[in-house]
Protein backbone atom coordinates (compact mmCIF):
# COMPACT_ATOMS: atom_id res chain seq x y z
CA UNK A 1 0.00 0.00 0.00
CA UNK A 2 1.15 3.12 -0.42
CA UNK A 3 1.71 6.10 2.00
CA UNK A 4 1.25 9.71 1.27
CA UNK A 5 4.37 11.67 0.51
CA UNK A 6 6.30 13.26 3.41
CA UNK A 7 7.72 16.62 3.57
CA UNK A 8 11.24 15.01 3.47
CA UNK A 9 10.40 13.26 0.18
CA UNK A 10 9.87 16.48 -1.65
CA UNK A 11 13.23 17.76 -1.98
CA UNK A 12 13.35 15.34 -4.85
CA UNK A 13 15.85 12.34 -4.03
CA UNK A 14 13.80 9.09 -4.44
CA UNK A 15 12.97 7.81 -1.21
CA UNK A 16 14.71 4.74 0.79
CA UNK A 17 13.00 1.83 0.51
CA UNK A 18 12.36 0.04 4.27
CA UNK A 19 13.03 -3.55 5.15
CA UNK A 20 9.46 -4.59 4.86
CA UNK A 21 9.25 -3.84 1.79
CA UNK A 22 12.54 -5.21 0.74
CA UNK A 23 11.50 -8.41 2.38
CA UNK A 24 7.95 -8.11 0.21
CA UNK A 25 9.77 -7.59 -2.81
CA UNK A 26 11.81 -10.77 -2.57
CA UNK A 27 8.72 -12.96 -1.51
CA UNK A 28 6.58 -11.80 -4.22
CA UNK A 29 9.47 -12.80 -6.66
CA UNK A 30 9.69 -16.44 -4.98
CA UNK A 31 6.24 -16.85 -5.78
CA UNK A 32 5.95 -15.62 -9.25
CA UNK A 33 9.42 -18.33 -9.87
CA UNK A 34 7.53 -21.44 -8.18
CA UNK A 35 4.34 -20.42 -10.23
CA UNK A 36 6.22 -20.13 -13.48
CA UNK A 37 7.93 -23.46 -12.70
CA UNK A 38 4.23 -25.18 -12.18
CA UNK A 39 3.54 -23.97 -15.26
CA UNK A 40 6.51 -25.70 -17.09
CA UNK A 41 5.18 -28.26 -15.83
CA UNK A 42 2.01 -28.21 -16.80
CA UNK A 43 3.10 -26.97 -20.31
CA UNK A 44 5.51 -30.33 -20.81
CA UNK A 45 2.72 -32.73 -19.86
CA UNK A 46 2.64 -33.80 -16.84
CA UNK A 47 -0.23 -34.45 -14.56
CA UNK A 48 -1.32 -33.04 -10.94
CA UNK A 49 -1.32 -36.54 -9.02
CA UNK A 50 -4.95 -36.80 -8.69
CA UNK A 51 -5.96 -36.60 -12.29
CA UNK A 52 -3.37 -39.04 -12.74
CA UNK A 53 -5.14 -41.37 -9.89
CA UNK A 54 -8.12 -40.89 -11.62
CA UNK A 55 -7.90 -41.63 -15.01
CA UNK A 56 -5.77 -44.82 -14.24
CA UNK A 57 -7.55 -46.42 -11.12
CA UNK A 58 -11.91 -45.87 -12.32
CA UNK A 59 -11.79 -46.32 -16.15
CA UNK A 60 -13.66 -49.13 -17.37
CA UNK A 61 -13.31 -50.65 -20.75
CA UNK A 62 -16.35 -52.43 -22.71
CA UNK A 63 -15.01 -54.75 -25.26
CA UNK A 64 -18.27 -55.59 -26.67
CA UNK A 65 -18.68 -52.00 -27.54
CA UNK A 66 -15.04 -51.38 -27.94
CA UNK A 67 -15.48 -47.84 -25.57
CA UNK A 68 -13.75 -46.34 -22.32
CA UNK A 69 -16.18 -45.96 -19.33
CA UNK A 70 -14.91 -43.53 -17.19
CA UNK A 71 -16.86 -44.63 -13.81
CA UNK A 72 -18.57 -48.50 -12.05
CA UNK A 73 -22.06 -45.87 -12.81
CA UNK A 74 -21.16 -44.85 -15.80
CA UNK A 75 -20.36 -48.62 -17.00
CA UNK A 76 -23.68 -50.07 -15.52
CA UNK A 77 -25.62 -47.33 -17.32
CA UNK A 78 -23.96 -48.60 -20.33
CA UNK A 79 -24.27 -52.03 -19.88
CA UNK A 80 -28.14 -51.59 -20.12
CA UNK A 81 -28.37 -49.37 -22.54
CA UNK A 82 -30.01 -50.02 -26.11
CA UNK A 83 -26.86 -50.08 -27.98
CA UNK A 84 -24.91 -52.43 -26.10
CA UNK A 85 -26.97 -54.78 -25.58
CA UNK A 86 -28.10 -54.64 -29.27
CA UNK A 87 -24.14 -56.00 -29.97
CA UNK A 88 -24.49 -58.29 -27.55
CA UNK A 89 -27.34 -59.93 -29.27
CA UNK A 90 -25.19 -59.44 -32.82
CA UNK A 91 -22.29 -60.81 -30.93
CA UNK A 92 -24.13 -64.20 -29.69
CA UNK A 93 -25.73 -64.73 -33.00
CA UNK A 94 -22.37 -64.54 -34.53
CA UNK A 95 -20.77 -67.51 -32.40
CA UNK A 96 -23.25 -69.60 -32.67
CA UNK A 97 -23.67 -69.33 -36.60
CA UNK A 98 -19.78 -69.72 -36.87
CA UNK A 99 -19.97 -72.73 -34.21
CA UNK A 100 -23.04 -74.78 -36.51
Amino acid sequence: MKRPKSPDSLDGSPPLKSQEVQEEEVEEEEEDAEEEEEEKKVGAGYRAKRERRHSISSATMCQVCNIQLNSSAQAQIHYRGKTHQRRLRRLAKAVSSAVI
